[in-house]
């Protein structure tokens, strides 16, 4: 409630400053004479500046006699600052042609012309009213943020000081005194809400003891001006002067102290943001600076100030957004188009600028003058934007090297899913894409069914996201198709693929730098989701064709799901296994290799500190552990040498490796087994037994497992174990995934039987019998005996 108050109270004294500053600019113009004491008591002009009522009225060496029916040396102006200023009347002296003086009364105009209106009150107060407004806004969302009371200082000190300059340069005390005050606590309040504002980032943007020097200074030009209303001792200019020199200098220190933090955060995920301000504070105040402030010491202004001041009405609506928005804008991307835009609009600019000097530096203006200008810049537009086109093909991806990441990413992406058999493959393909590409942490898919949203399923990262999920696709859904982006309350939603009423949908969390997404990045993500939707398209139709396949057999023989079919499909699986083993060899383990031969020479060929070496040491067996891992999962994908040493020895080694991973001990005995297996069989029996090991790893808490391989009218496998046991009416048919009922859909495509016995508690028990001649994969004829126009092979 106090704050409140506060904010009440700022917004009234703010309205009536502004009334009273605005009736002292309404009450006359700015006369702008300065004028000096001379030798005989008499005040003489010195000045009379162009663009102010006193040009061409006042001339230098005029001599002032009386102002207001007063004398000059009682006009207060002239006896405090040493300018005419405010007065209604002027009675002056002028030398004539010889010695004589004349006598000139002068009446100075009421009111303001219309430029002068529009110049030194309308748009001063029409920016005082957008600043109250964007103050209303920080108060209404960020009412219980501290850095909310200084940012809503730093904007109506700006807009005060852009009101007071007109009063001031009328020089009425109130105006004077508002200008200094408001003038050098622009920058204290910006420095203030920076330190509130990054304390949520547990940084600072400057100590206490810049606050306080900061403090200190601030005096000096507020106690001077004090003094001088007073006391009338110390000349305009030395103010004026002192307040030029601490503004431009405090925000040198500014802009260096954003430099400082942006390279401190260049790589972390407050770049973006210290990037923003950067550029919205060297935008906002530049042209005030270097073009006014600076030159202004030096007697010659580039720009005047009431134009100046205007870029300063940049900067609170940049600190506003940054305040009030939890995704900035990617600043990176905008600088990166304005740098190639204004590259290209460099030279069309220059051959304009020259064409029309030539074309209007002839004295008989007409309308052939205006068509010759028309027509030069017409073609010359034209000829522009064919540049342009090859521009952005040869030129654009040099200056903006995200465009090489985005192409070489298709590239990427459309190699990798070619080889994508199932929809967690393309998931995951998709994931590693994105997330190498883009700063992004948490990705994450799901389906959503659009006559049944409300009864949407997600995952646990998602649930505190559902309402906002279910909300958007609503509001969005007669406008879903591929690629369409639905932005959430964190992150965004990309539909990737439709079927029927079923949408599959990637979600992507907000970026690390809390920058939105740039449009080509959401260019990149649709062409992605298309790719994508391609894939998930021809998955459908494997899905549909293999689904008619097992129809067809089941009308034809009356089984369940045909044989052929499951080991087409085991064929299928086995060799994007061998795929795979061959692809993390090839790539990552020999790349974990060398990384290792280089950290071993470097331990090795360099000395350094015990510390040092103890980090190494560690990192170098950690770089070990995920080499053994490495080749421990190529193994799994490819057992190796399967087919050389046996299918006996194959699972003693299989055993041996297990038990040191696992708790069970196994008993293998195979002693009388002397058939001769081909490569499906061998590999159908390791599968299996590789299959048990790791339900009773995962599942079954066994400690002791016997196994069993021997031939009695067919090969026959036998397993038992002592774990917890299962439900047999909890197993169910599948062969989308490899488990015990995925074991039944292996030994059924091998036309084999296959038995479980278990009970809760009792552990379970497996016996398989396999025929000893796999049967032809080719059911439909006999004569076609080998199966690569299947398999592909």
């Amino acid at each position: 409630m106090a704050y409140k108050y506060k904010f009440a109270a700022l917004m009234i004294f703010i309205s009536i400053l502004a009334g009273y500053l605005s009736i002292s600019i309404l009450k006359s113009p700015i006369i702008g004479a300065d004028v000096t004491l001379n030798s005989e008591d008499q005040y003489i002009v010195t000045e009379s500046p162009e663009g102010y009522w006193c040009y061409g009225k006042l001339m230098v060496g005029d001599i002032i006699v009386e102002i207001d029916g007063k004398p000059a040396a009682d006009f207060y102006s002239v006896k405090v600052y040493d300018v005419i200023e405010g007065a209604s009347s002027i009675l002056l002296s002028r030398p004539g042609n010889g010695s004589e003086l004349l006598d000139i009364y002068l009446e100075v105009d009421k009111g303001l012309t219309p430029d002068e209106l529009v110049l030194q009150l309308v748009l001063p107060l029409t920016s005082i009213l957008i600043l109250s407004i964007l103050s209303l806004i920080v108060y209404r969302h960020k009412k219980g943020d501290k850095a909310a009371i200084q940012l809503i200082l730093f904007f109506m000190s700006i807009g005060i000081a852009y009101l007071s300059s007109f009063s001031s340069g009328r020089v009425d005390p109130v105006g004077r005194l508002s200008l200094t005050a408001s003038f050098v606590l622009v920058p204290v309040f910006f420095i203030l809400f920076m330190n509130r504002y990054l304390d949520r980032y547990d940084e600072k943007f400057v100590n206490r003891r810049w606050l306080n020097i900061l403090y200190g200074i601030i005096l000096v030009p507020i106690g001077l001006e004090l003094s001088n209303l007073i006391l009338h001792y110390i000349p305009r200019g030395i103010i004026s002067i002192l307040e030029l020199v601490y503004f431009s200098a405090i925000n040198v220190f500014i802009i260096y102290k954003l430099i400082e933090k942006f390279s401190k955060h260049r790589y972390g995920p407050l770049r973006s943001l210290f990037k923003l301000t950067l550029v919205g504070h060297v935008t906002g105040f530049f042209p005030f600076i270097f073009m006014y402030a600076v030159p202004e010491l030096f007697g010659q202004y580039i720009i005047p100030s009431h134009i100046a001041a205007i870029f300063l009405l940049t900067i609170p609506i940049v600190y506003l957004y940054m305040f009030t928005t939890k995704q900035l804008f990617d600043i990176d991307f905008l600088i990166n188009r304005f740098q190639y835009y204004a590259s290209l609009s460099f030279l069309p600019t220059l051959l304009l600028s020259v064409m029309a000097a030539i074309i209007l530096s002839q004295n008989n203006y007409s309308w052939v003058n205006w068509v010759q200008l028309f027509l030069a810049s017409y073609l010359l537009l034209i000829l522009f934007l064919f540049v342009k086109e090859y521009a952005d093909r040869r030129l654009r991806g040099r200056i903006n090297k995200d465009l090489h990441n985005y192409q070489g990413s298709l590239n990427r992406f459309s190699t990798q899913i070619s080889r994508v058999m199932n929809r967690s493959d393309l998931e995951r393909v998709l994931e590693q894409e994105i997330c190498q590409v883009l700063p992004v942490r948490d990705v994450s898919f799901f389906d959503i069914q659009m006559d049944q949203l409300k009864h949407v399923s997600l995952g646990k990262s998602l649930m505190n996201l559902r309402d906002s999920i279910i909300a958007s696709f609503l509001k969005t859904s007669q406008q879903l198709s591929i690629g369409k982006i639905v932005p959430v309350d964190r992150g965004i939603c990309i539909v990737i693929g439709i079927k029927g009423s079923v949408l599959h949908i990637l979600w992507l969390d907000n970026k690390d730098n809390q920058t939105r997404y740039n449009t080509d990045e959401r260019a990149w993500l649709k062409t992605l989701a298309n790719y994508s939707a391609i894939v998930y398209e021809n998955l459908y139709l494997i899905e549909s064709l293999i689904e008619d396949l097992e129809e067809e057999f089941q009308r034809k023989k009356g089984s369940s799901t045909s044989p052929w079919v499951l080991r087409l499909i085991f064929r299928l699986s086995e060799k994007e296994r061998r795929k795979l083993a061959s692809d993390l060899h090839d790539s990552a383990l020999q790349d974990q290799l060398l990384w290792y031969r280089q950290l071993e020479s470097v331990m090795t060929d360099y000395e350094m500190s015990e510390d040092l070496q103890l980090k190494l040491w560690n990192i170098r067996e950690g770089l070990l552990d995920v080499i053994h891992q490495i080749r421990e999962t190529c193994n799994e994908l490819r057992p190796p040498l399967l087919q050389e040493m046996g299918i006996v020895e194959a699972l003693n080694t299989l055993f041996e490796q297990s038990q040191i991973r696992s708790n069970y001990v196994v008993d293998f005995r195979a002693d009388n087994f002397k058939v001769k297996l081909n490569d499906e069989q061998m590999l159908a029996i390791f599968r299996i037994v590789q299959e048990l090991l790791r339900n009773a790893s995962k599942h079954a808490q066994a400690s002791n497992i016997f196994i069993t391989l021997e031939e009695d009218e067919g090969i026959c496998l036998s397993y038992k174990d002592d774990g917890v046991g299962l439900k047999l009416e909890d197993l169910k048919d599948s062969y989308h995934h490899m488990g015990l009922s995925g074991i039944k859909e292996r030994v059924h495509s091998l036309e084999g039987s296959i038995r479980f016995k278990s009970e809760m508690g009792q552990g379970l028990e497996v016996n398989i019998t396999l025929p000893l001649e796999s049967p032809s994969i080719d059911v439909e004829s006999e004569d076609d005996k080998d199966d690569s126009n299947i398999t592909g092979g």
